[in-house]
This record gives structure tokens, sequence and C-alpha cells, in this order.
């Protein structure tokens, strides 16, 4: 199933992750949509499950639109930075195959994503490793928008970025975040419930972040099994412990 771009989330282009534009003419790459463009209406076939992909479909809220404020009150305390000791890879494939890499945004930016995320989060020597990844069997996206350097402030810089997701236009805190440590980790994750209400359907999706001082992800799920569910159904204590494989997946020592 192609799915549409994402609709404009916000006017700070660090709100989403560009959405794809067809390649040129003479084939070669057309440079991404920034900020994100709003999306053709689904078609009427399986309209539900095209609502929900196309809600998400490339884009996650990052980073917050009042960095200064943010910058003040936490990127100025007298925490030290890090030693850079991990990095994050964009692996051809996650969850032990179960999802295959469809598109890597990361450089789509032209840098200034890190830049902002380097002032909104206090980090420096900052990278981007931003992807979706589809099913290999089903429908659905899993949506990782990571970065990668020195934070000094981990627990500041991952709360920042899910309440800029939950503050995106036209989304809803379905459920407020939960901080969940599961047996044998090593980093608390935070996962919360966002919705959107779109044509008339209000979907769910569950969305996790952590960061650990050198590696900060956000990862969102879209499975049409859950997108309906009611709320209080939804198990995030599951997407913890999925967000945590996947860190297991993409963070590796820097040699």
């Amino acid at each position: 199933m192609s799915m549409p771009p994402p609709p404009p989330q916000s006017h700070d282009p660090y709100a989403a992750v560009p959405a794809a534009t067809p390649d040129a003419p003479d084939g070669s790459p057309a440079p991404a949509a920034w900020p994100p463009q709003a999306p053709p209406p689904p078609p009427a076939r399986g309209r539900r499950i095209g609502l929900v992909l196309g809600i998400v479909a490339g884009a996650v809220a990052l980073l917050t639109a009042g960095v200064a404020a943010f910058v003040v009150l936490r990127g100025d305390s007298g925490t030290a930075y890090p030693d850079a000791e991990y990095r994050l890879t964009l692996p051809p494939k996650l969850l032990d195959g179960a999802y295959e890499l469809e598109r890597d945004h990361s450089d789509a930016s032209d840098g200034a994503f890190t830049r902002d995320a380097e002032r909104a989060l206090g980090g420096r020597g900052v990278e981007a490793a931003v992807a979706t990844y589809t099913p290999v069997n089903g429908g659905g996206q899993l949506s990782i928008s990571g970065l990668y350097g020195r934070f000094k402030d981990p627990d500041g810089a991952r709360d920042t970025m899910l309440e800029r997701a939950a503050g995106a236009e036209g989304t809803e805190l379905a459920v407020p975040p939960r901080d969940f440590r599961p047996s044998g980790s090593d980093t608390a994750v935070t996962c919360q419930l966002l919705a959107r209400k779109d044509l008339g359907a209000r979907t769910v999706y569950p969305q996790c972040a952590w960061n650990d001082g050198n590696t900060g992800v956000l990862v969102l799920v879209v499975d049409p099994a859950v997108a309906g569910e009611d709320p209080d159904d939804v198990d995030l204590e599951a997407s913890a412990e999925l967000t945590l494989r996947v860190r297991d997946e993409m963070r590796r020592p820097i040699r």
C-alpha cells in the first residue's frame, strides 16, 4: 500500500519528518518537501487504514516550538556533557526482521534539523537518524526520529520531545506520558498515547522515547489493529518493551 505524505503539524520545520517527494524527470532525487505538504484525500477503499497511515506516514513531531524557553530552562544547567560513546544506526531491518527500511530521511533537512536539536535539547555534536519502516507482513508503519551526540540533560530532552509531539497541530494527548523501566533495562522509556480525528474517524497510536545521554529517539508505531482501540485498552508497557528492542538494534558503540 502506498502511503500519502503527512499533514502539516506545525509551522516549525522540525515538528515533522519531511515527506517523500517524487524523483525529478532526469531520475535524480528531488528535494524533500519542507515543511510537509497536506496529503491528498485518502481513497474510499480501505479509508480507515489509509487514513491511519496517512496521519503519521513519515511524520513524528520531534522538537519544540519554544526553543528559546527550553534553552533557558534546561540548556544552561551546570551538568557536564557526557562522553560520546554510542551512536545510532538505521539497520535495513528492525525488530528481528519484522520491519524493513522504507526511507532514510536523516539528511533531508540539510543540517538545520541537527543544529536546532543542539539548541533545543542541550546537545553537542548532534547527528540525525530519521527513518520510516514498514512491516514485512501486514499493514502499518514504524517511524524513527532519532538523534545522537552528547546531551547533558537526557531526561529533559526526552520529555521535551514527547511534549512537542503531543502538542502538534491536530493531535490530542489521549494518555499522558508514563515512565517504564522494564527488567534488565539500563535506561527509562517514557510512553504516551496520541490521537487524531480525521474525516470523523478517531485513531490512536502509541509513541515512546528514550534519551541516555548519547542517543535519543522517538518511536511511533502505527498498527491498524490498535488504531481503533479505546485508549484505556492500549498496552503502553508493551510499547516500552518494543522501544527497548529498537534501541538494542539501533544503538552501537563508537569505535
